[in-house]
């Protein structure tokens, strides 16, 4: 079995996390609308100073140095961390504890009871508590590459717990002579190693977490309408797109509807364009509770909203249509003193007479939205009968 220096690994490690500590730390000031990354930059910045007071403590022999502690509660930290990137409330009791359980632990059985082996026990069985914690929280948290990466973090972390609770029965089986000289123990030199590797790929892996939820985040920005918080019309585009190759794939029908808000220019005109703005969120907002599970809508220009509905043939739009054309009319604007009325005229067609193309849809829709108005505005309109008066 190979030798390996204890303060030589600490060392090591210590500078280890420091390098993490910053590169984390850079990404959270780059991006502070993230959550997650300070706590761990943070945390990595305590496990090295704890590390730093370690090694002070086998260099010099000093009786007691709270470096353990320091660890723990750096450690702890990632609990923050992990609960504040999954859109969680970070108790940060929960370092604190950690940090005043190992500092009592330490000093009591160091300086009174003097009792080397229960320290390391003890602290090994708190440090696997934080481990199974973090692996816990990490557990399956999300779909797709992001849960993947959280899969790869909740294994590793229940690996450092088990190596913990191995380290702990390690120390309760070996002879205490060993403890005389307890940094020649070469578990503390194992453990410190494979602890050091373990941590640098968990911090990789918060990297890899960040960028991808960035990613996502810009991903949402782009196909996401800033004003009505729906689709935009890419968004729009991206999702008809998979719902084209799903229905056809199964051979199902799709629909969509196009509506357009009647007289809008009115509204912009009498009440100015931020009460227009609070208009279009309203009818967002109205015709979304309405929909069903798997329809989506999005803002595909101006005043007009559209929406793609899966195994939905044209009579089944319809009749979901004249449902919104209803609520919509039923559910005027108002804020205060204002007390505007809404009316939507609403052009449906579907794949089964206009094609899955998302242009192909949309013109048909879009004709018989224009015959709707035409005729009278406040209602729907389907594209047969557009057909039919041709």
């Amino acid at each position: 079995m190979p030798h390996f220096d204890l303060k030589t690994i600490v060392f090591m490690s210590m500078l280890l996390t420091f390098m993490l500590s910053m590169l984390l730390g850079i990404t959270r000031v780059h991006h502070k609308n993230l959550e997650g990354p300070g706590y761990w930059a943070v945390g990595n910045l305590v496990v090295g100073l704890g590390m730093v007071l370690v090694m002070m403590q086998l260099d010099a022999d000093i009786p007691f140095l709270p470096g353990t502690a320091l660890i723990g509660a750096g450690l702890s930290l990632y609990i923050n961390g992990i609960q504040a990137f999954s859109g969680k409330k970070a108790d940060h009791r929960i370092p604190l504890f950690v940090f005043s359980l190992l500092f009592v632990v330490d000093i009591y059985f160091m300086l009174i009871h003097k009792d080397i082996r229960t320290i390391v026990v003890l602290d090994a069985m708190i440090f696997a508590g934080i481990y199974l914690t973090c692996a816990r929280l990490t557990f399956a948290q999300d779909e797709g590459l992001l849960g993947n990466l959280y899969w790869i973090t909740s294994s590793l972390f229940l690996f450092l717990a088990v190596l913990m609770v191995g380290r702990a029965f390690s120390a309760y089986r070996v002879d205490a002579s060993v403890f005389e000289s307890f940094a020649a123990w070469p578990v503390n030199a194992y453990t410190f190693m494979i602890g050091a590797v373990s941590q640098f790929f968990i911090s990789s892996l918060f990297v890899l977490m960040l960028s991808y939820q960035l990613n996502r985040n810009l991903q949402s920005m782009v196909t996401v309408d800033g004003l009505t918080g729906i689709l935009n019309r890419r968004g729009l585009e991206d999702a008809s797109q998979k719902m084209q190759a799903l229905c056809q794939r199964v051979h199902m029908s799709m629909s969509v509807l196009l509506l357009d808000i009647d007289h809008f220019k009115v509204v912009n005109d009498v009440h100015g364009h931020l009460v227009g703005d609070d208009v279009l969120r309203h009818i967002a907002h109205t015709s979304r509770e309405v929909l069903r599970t798997g329809d989506v809508i999005g803002r595909y220009g101006g005043e007009e909203f559209a929406v793609f509905m899966p195994n939905t043939n044209e009579n089944e739009a319809a009749v979901l249509a004249e449902r919104i054309r209803a609520t919509i009319e039923n559910s005027p604007y108002i804020d205060g003193k204002l007390n505007i009325p809404i009316t939507t005229s609403i052009g449906v067609a579907d794949s089964i007479r206009a094609g899955f193309d998302f242009k192909g849809l949309i013109a048909a829709a879009d004709s018989t939205l224009y015959k709707a108005k035409e005729n009278g505005r406040n209602k729907v309109m389907r594209y047969t009968e557009v057909r039919l008066d041709v």
